[in-house]
């Protein structure tokens, strides 16, 4: 039978948590910390961390039960604390954040516009006691506690005023385990979070007899209701009814495990799992609701005492009739028995406790639900579980109670919410009416969505400023594993961002791509109004020349660069130091009057020194011989006119506020370790676009990504300019972002000083340097996370399961695709490590004029 049901009418929120009911009884909720996140945890004290809450909680409420003695366990149960936790996981639409501008918002808005996130937090409530209790004797608490058990059934006519005293105690508990009040919106998800909408409203359910079907508003549900009439098949509903979907309500049972080794327990994170997104390998569960009462630890022990030896005497008789049914049951209670029999103080348990989720499809098979113990799938009964979880709910459904010691709650990861990013979705500071970002929000380039909870992450320019960190951002992967795509899919957001100091104007943005015949990233960039330079486009003559494309405030600056570099091309990698000075005075000299680029320098002070003009003394008699070689070899060398201008004026290095390419086009640049000229001049082209385009960007907030970065690092003197823009870059406010599958590239230059973010793309199985430790172990020792083993085993995943079908490998960091269609099944999946060092799994959709 069908039947449309009301729903969430139980309870009423009065603010900071503090929760009325239709009986006239009072709860205080309040909302558990959300970090670190159980799921993505990188290290057993991180899961440790995770589980305190929890774990200050159950022992705080179960020390305020009265031991009495010779007082039987039911009647011990009248004075246990009732608790109540409700973990939510129910998608919304994507709403772009608040500190992001306008046109950026709009933008996001429109690309996004069916991609949902996560409303996701847990809440955790107590039920209150009334009556002040401060004064009264250890007799006097226990009558009052029994005459409120006996009028709890009907407590309507209780004022607020009366839970004052315990509020503030429960209040107590909640803070020093980090909780903190809930939001008027979380109280309003939490009364309705069945609701996919923003603004969620208590509207009715459709109830069938193995699962029910939410509607977004009454009428929806009134259309529902006549296509059950006209006997349509429900599956279809979704497509009919927007913002409609099925959902069963499925009770979990005993677990096969008693919590003693939580370490070694593969699914001790079972929580976790049910709530994370189908995306992310989770159950995708809307919410999970966990009802019972706190019993003393002291109490548990003495009752498994009890029923354990009560057991072992039948088991025994049974024995010795030559049965055995007793058997299983003796070691099961020995299992327990090993929990309690601790030093010191045993956990306290969750007794009599219901336990339901919430599941957005139709189950219709246990096996079905990702949970390690026994599930009942509440045939006839999804109403009166769809109630049981509700917050002030005076309907009781309990099919399978479990007994739980403390550690099965604090590690199963009901908390967890994996938060990545520098726009976490705080309010900026007004200060003298000017908008300050904060800690937590910087507005940024969305780089995709947490891959468990869907929560969408940002990735700052600022960060280095604002939140006063290393400036560099590296981004690791293996040949093809996407990272140039990432990059762009930054830079081009960044790119459109406001300035912090002008919030008029934007930012500039420089793109080096080194490789030659790269993929074609013009039409993207024309997209996004952006400027591009291809090196091997004739105008491009003289574009990386350090007299050119260094400003003239960098005075003594680009004068060395320009010197280091005709030095390393005339005199080897490690120059002279008599050429040296022959080239600074032969330089100087040339800038002295009116030069632009570095061969119209030396060809000035040739012309001076032969003809003898005024201060032609000045210059080193070198110039007679360096000036004809230089000329020789720049006529026959195009790529040395890059970086060794002839002709006055030309195209010049002009980064503009926006999104700028430097393209190798079809021209090699990248250099093979050789000590030849072509070889040096082929560093110098790398060098000089890094150092050119940072140059271009000192002091504007913006930045500048390198792809291939190895072609810099490979020598001494790149890995010189490297570190320069690291010491530099924060204080010259810019950042730098660099890709490479040479991951020991950037640990050898020492860089690591510089970095204060990572996003980890697929590594793969393969060793790229044979002989030495993989790149998969040094991208762990690179990011500080040796101890993380989900993440190392996770970055090695090939892209398939097997070469022969092809089949995705949905563990793998890769973007995945249909092997028969060729469809995006997945986007790539890339580790995001922030300034906090914790590993983010973020699934990364690249704009489609990318791919």
């Amino acid at each position: 039978m069908t039947a449309i049901e009301t729903a969430g009418t139980f309870a009423r929120h009065q603010g900071q948590g503090f929760v009325r009911t239709i009986d006239g009884s009072a709860w205080l909720y309040w909302t558990l910390p959300s970090q670190p996140s159980v799921r993505d945890a990188g290290s057993w004290s991180d899961k440790l961390k995770a589980a305190r809450p929890i774990q200050v909680i159950l022992p705080a409420l179960a020390a305020l039960a009265p031991r009495v003695p010779l007082m039987g366990r039911k009647v011990a149960k009248s004075f246990y604390r009732h608790i109540h936790i409700l973990a939510i996981a129910t998608p919304q639409p994507y709403k772009p954040s608040d500190n992001l501008d306008t046109e950026s918002r709009i933008r996001l808005q429109r690309i996004y516009a069916n991609t949902p996130e996560h409303d996701r937090f847990t809440l955790v409530g107590v039920r209150l006691n009334s009556g002040g209790e401060k004064h009264q004797g250890f007799w006097s608490k226990v009558a009052s506690w029994i005459n409120q058990a006996e009028t709890d059934e009907d407590g309507t006519g209780i004022p607020d005023e009366a839970f004052n005293t315990d509020r503030t105690r429960i209040q107590h508990i909640f803070q020093d385990a980090g909780c903190r009040p809930p939001t008027e919106h979380e109280m309003r998800r939490a009364l309705a979070w069945w609701q996919t909408n923003r603004m969620p409203e208590t509207v009715p359910i459709m109830v069938e007899h193995e699962h029910m079907h939410t509607f977004p508003n009454i009428q929806s549900c009134r259309l529902g209701e006549d296509l059950r009439n006209t006997r349509i098949d429900c599956t279809t509903w979704s497509k009919r009814i927007q913002g409609s979907y099925p959902m069963t309500i499925v009770s979990l049972g005993s677990l096969p495990f008693q919590g003693q080794d939580e370490r070694n327990e593969p699914d001790a994170d079972w929580a976790a799992t049910l709530l994370a997104s189908a995306r992310g390998s989770g159950q995708g569960a809307l919410a999970l609701s966990i009802r019972g009462l706190v019993e003393p630890g002291e109490a548990s022990r003495e009752q498994i005492d009890k029923d354990k030896q009560n057991v072992l005497d039948k088991t025994l008789k049974q024995l010795e009739d030559n049965h055995k049914t007793n058997v299983s049951v003796a070691n099961d209670l020995s299992e327990v028995d090993d929990i309690y029999q601790v030093n010191g103080r045993p956990w306290p348990t969750l007794i009599d406790a219901h336990v339901h989720v919430a599941i957005p499809d139709v189950i219709d098979q246990p096996n079905k639900v990702m949970y390690p113990g026994e599930v009942r799938l509440n045939p006839d009964r999804q109403e009166a579980a769809f109630q049981d979880m509700m917050i002030g709910s005076s309907i009781s459904y309990n099919p399978s109670p479990v007994y739980w010691p403390t550690p099965i709650l604090a590690f199963a990861g009901l908390s967890g919410r994996s938060v990545a990013g520098e726009d976490m979705g705080r309010v900026r500071k007004k200060v003298k009416g000017r908008s300050i970002p904060l800690p937590g929000a910087l507005p940024g380039a969305l780089l995709g969505f947490s891959e468990s909870d869907r929560l969408p992450v940002y990735c700052s320019p600022f960060a280095s400023r604002f939140l006063h960190c290393p400036p560099g951002l590296l981004v690791l992967s293996r040949t093809g594993g996407g990272k140039t795509r990432v990059m762009l899919h930054l830079a081009s957001q960044w790119s459109l961002l406001r300035n912090p100091d002008n919030p008029s104007q934007g930012i500039p943005g420089v793109f080096f791509d080194p490789k030659p015949n790269s993929d074609d990233f013009e039409p993207f960039v024309h997209s996004q109004n952006g400027n591009i330079y291809r090196l091997d486009d004739p105008k491009s003559e003289a574009l990386l020349d350090p007299l050119r494309c260094m400003p003239a405030t960098m005075g003594e600056e680009r004068v060395q660069t320009a010197v280091e570099l005709l030095g390393q091309i005339l005199g080897g990698e490690y120059g002279d130091r008599q050429l040296e000075l022959a080239l600074t005075s032969i330089i100087g000299y040339g800038i002295r009057h009116g030069a632009d680029c570095t061969g119209i320098a030396v060809q000035l002070a040739y012309e001076a020194y032969e003809n003898k003009a005024t201060d032609y003394e000045t210059i080193s008699p070198k110039v007679a011989t360096i000036y004809p070689e230089l000329k020789r070899f720049a006529l026959n060398q195009p790529m040395f006119r890059l970086i060794y201008g002839t002709k006055p004026g030309g195209m010049q290095l002009s980064i503009s506020n926006g999104l700028t390419l430097i393209s190798a086009g079809t021209m090699n640049i990248i250099g093979e370790g050789t000590q030849s000229v072509p070889n040096a001049v082929q560093r110098w082209v790398v060098r000089m676009a890094a150092l050119g385009g940072a140059a271009s960007i000192i002091g504007r907030n913006g930045y500048i990504a390198m792809d291939e970065a190895w072609s810099l690092l490979g020598d001494p003197y790149g890995v010189s300019v490297a570190n320069r823009m690291g010491r530099l870059a924060r204080a010259q406010h810019y950042m730098f972002m660099m890709a490479s599958q040479k991951v020991d590239e950037f640990a050898d230059a020492g860089l690591e000083d510089f970095v204060g973010r990572f996003i980890v793309l697929g590594m793969g199985s393969k060793n790229e340097l044979a002989g030495r430790k993989s790149q998969a172990e040094s991208v762990l020792m690179l990011t500080n996370q040796q101890h993380n083993d989900r993440m190392r085993e996770r970055i090695t995943h090939d892209q398939v399961t097997d070469t022969d079908s092809n089949t995705p490998d949905w563990d793998s960091l890769f973007a995945l695709f249909d092997p028969d269609t060729g469809q995006l099944l997945r986007g790539s999946i890339g580790y995001y490590i922030g300034v906090d060092r914790s590993a983010i799994p973020v699934e990364i959709n690249v704009s489609n004029t990318l791919v």
